[in-house]
């Protein structure tokens, strides 16, 4: 027993040295020369890199999508490996990966089953913060909480996912800041192979609510995405009677016994057209 005891203390203490003096920073080197070059070139600047008993941790990552782009703060990023997966044989899978980032928390789960999957949670992501990068012609605030799952065959890659957004404003270009789309809460169901399809959406606020469904294309770039979307939108008793009449005007379905029209929002991401469903 004293043996076994004193084993496991010279272990540990070789494996408290090991961690101590683990040269990362040639470890942090080796791995962005791995990466392809594109996404090597995204990671502008890392802080500090450590290696704990809870795996290997990145700390103060400037991440910079493309020359002139604002940039993208991640405050830590850690990846460890299951101590069970590593005791079978299975590389460590699935593999964790934590991130504090955009005022919020993300986690995935790298795992093989039949097929790679990738399973995604994130919480109180500042949609400012995260978007910022891809500098959009139109604003999108709000708070972002949800999950995805990626699943990779050698046949295909497809994600399903869903996203729920709080306290969110998108300011359309050309369109006053009194007629901005808010939404004190928004819930979408979506999944994404060849195209972004959105099972279903709602949204809510004082004025209105809002549902639909629909799909987003990607043609080759410059091309815009292309939108084709059905919406069915019921005012409330808050709404004004200017945005009322407004609604009025747009091509849309006749009102329900709700009072509540659909629209089909179709054409260019940047230059949808309505149109009668």
């Amino acid at each position: 027993m004293r043996r076994l005891a004193f084993g496991i203390v010279v272990l540990a203490v070789f494996a408290v040295g090991m961690i101590a003096t683990f040269p990362t920073g040639s470890l942090v080197a080796t791995l962005l020369a791995r990466l392809p070059p594109d996404a090597a070139r995204t990671v502008e600047r890392v802080g500090s890199s450590r290696l704990g008993l809870r795996g290997f941790t990145l700390e103060d990552v400037t991440l910079r999508p493309w020359a002139d782009a604002p940039a993208l703060e991640v405050r830590s990023l850690s990846l460890h490996p299951s101590l069970l997966g590593l005791l079978r044989g299975r590389w460590g899978r699935p593999w964790h990966v934590e991130a504090r980032a955009c005022a919020g928390t993300a986690t995935a789960k790298v795992d093989r089953r039949e097929d790679d999957t990738v399973d995604v949670t994130f919480s109180g992501l500042d949609l400012v913060a995260c978007l910022a990068p891809f500098e959009l012609r139109d604003p999108v605030a709000g708070r972002a909480t949800g999950e995805a799952t990626l699943v990779v065959t050698p046949a295909a890659r497809t994600w399903t996912g869903a996203l729920t957004l709080a306290d969110a404003r998108w300011q359309a270009r050309n369109v006053p800041r009194h007629l901005a789309l808010r939404a004190d809460r928004a819930t979408i169901r979506w999944r994404l192979d060849d195209a972004l399809r959105l099972d279903d959406f709602a949204l809510a606020n004082d004025e209105f609510t809002a549902s639909g469904s629909g799909t987003i294309r990607f043609p080759p770039p410059p091309a815009a995405p292309e939108l084709d979307l059905l919406v069915r939108l019921e005012p409330s008793a808050a709404m004004p009677q200017a945005h009322r009449d407004l609604l009025s005007r747009l091509p849309g379905s006749p009102p329900d016994r709700a009072g509540a029209r659909t629209y089909r929002l179709a054409g260019p991401l940047d230059a949808p057209l309505l149109a009668i469903p």
